[in-house]
């Protein structure tokens, strides 16, 4: 009769289960950053220009340049030969008419007794007075705030669930022999003993 001894061992498991759940993280205080930008103004004037321009002035003052000293001595000169021209000119229309008792004596003694009548004045002549008026410009440019805010946007995070299987043993099935050796013959067996 065989002897076999048979166990087994079942199979071990253990399972871990995470349920799917929503994490709440803290959120932040939201930043800001600022910038300004100060005001500017700025402010660009001229005065007034007042331009005074003598040179009529001087020159009634005799205070001329040398250009004036000889257009003036060119007029003289001219004045005094047209007055020659004209003192010829009356002295020969005289002397034409003789017949109406007029010598050139007494032409030249009428002359002589001729006294001119003087007038002397003086009048400065004005400045030439040219201006321009002042002028202002303001540029202006106000201040500007600019602002950015960092602010978080989401503060759920979603978890999905989990499912693990872990095999801590496989199934086993042990077969032992736990009976005498059978020997074939029979008689082949160290403890065999023949029937009398």
């Amino acid at each position: 009769m065989l002897a076999l001894e048979i166990t087994s061992r079942p199979l071990e498991w253990e399972f871990k289960i995470e349920p799917a759940r929503l994490q709440m993280r803290q959120s932040e205080n939201p930043s800001m950053d600022m910038d300004h930008t100060p005001s500017d103004m700025k402010i660009r004037s001229r005065n007034i220009e007042v331009q005074l321009d003598g040179t009529a002035l001087r020159a009634s003052l005799e205070h001329r340049t040398i250009g004036d000293f000889m257009d003036q001595a060119g007029q003289k000169g001219f004045d005094g030969a047209q007055k020659a021209k004209q003192e010829a000119v009356q002295f020969g229309n005289a002397i034409a008419h003789i017949e109406d008792g007029i010598t050139i004596g007494e032409y030249a003694r009428q002359k002589a007794l001729e006294q001119p009548t003087t007038y002397q004045f003086f009048i400065p002549a004005p400045y030439d007075i040219s201006w321009k008026p002042n002028e202002q410009q303001i540029d202006y440019q106000p201040d500007e705030l600019s602002f950015d805010w960092k602010v978080e946007e989401s503060l759920l995070d979603f978890v999905p669930g989990s499912f693990t299987i872990n095999i801590l043993q496989r199934p086993e099935v042990d077969i032992k022999y736990v009976g005498k050796p059978i020997y074939v013959p029979p008689s082949s067996a160290p403890d065999f003993e023949a029937e009398a």
